[in-house]
């Protein structure tokens, strides 16, 4: 679904978040910037939306901490039907994992909450572009103080 052009590239985003009004936010914030969204608010939902949608999902923008099977868990799932699937965790929590530990399950990037939204959809570019998760979280760090 990326699409290149002069300035700026689309793309589609699946956004995973128990709080409806964080996948709200977020929603309104990317559709601004002309990618595609898709919500979900629970495990469940991420796998069938990302297994109905995978070809135009670029990247899942997912929350560390969720009721039932929370995000790493749901990226394990995810990777059954794409191994290279781009994740960029956010939580203001990160609970039993580490930052190293989601790099280890596959993260892209790992953004703490609260952060400011002017800048979310680079940081989710470069996740999709750019292989290195180290470098992609410190630039998450840099572009996205806390609030």
């Amino acid at each position: 679904m990326i699409e290149l052009g002069p300035t700026k590239r689309t793309f589609g985003v699946l956004i995973v978040d128990d709080e409806a009004y964080v996948r709200w936010m977020l929603q309104v914030a990317l559709r601004q910037e002309g990618h595609t969204v898709w919500l979900a608010g629970d495990s469940r939902e991420a796998i069938d939306l990302y297994r109905d949608h995978r070809d135009t999902i670029d990247v899942v923008l997912m929350d560390v901490r969720m009721p039932g099977r929370d995000g790493p868990q749901t990226l394990a799932a995810l990777q059954h039907f794409n191994p290279q699937i781009r994740c960029c965790f956010m939580s203001g929590s990160l609970g039993a994992y580490t930052e190293e530990r989601l790099f280890d399950l596959g993260a892209a990037a790992i953004i703490p909450k609260p952060f400011p939204l002017d800048n979310l959809s680079q940081v989710l570019r470069d996740a999709i572009v750019d292989d290195r998760a180290a470098a992609t979280a410190n630039r998450c760090r840099e572009m996205l103080p806390l609030a």
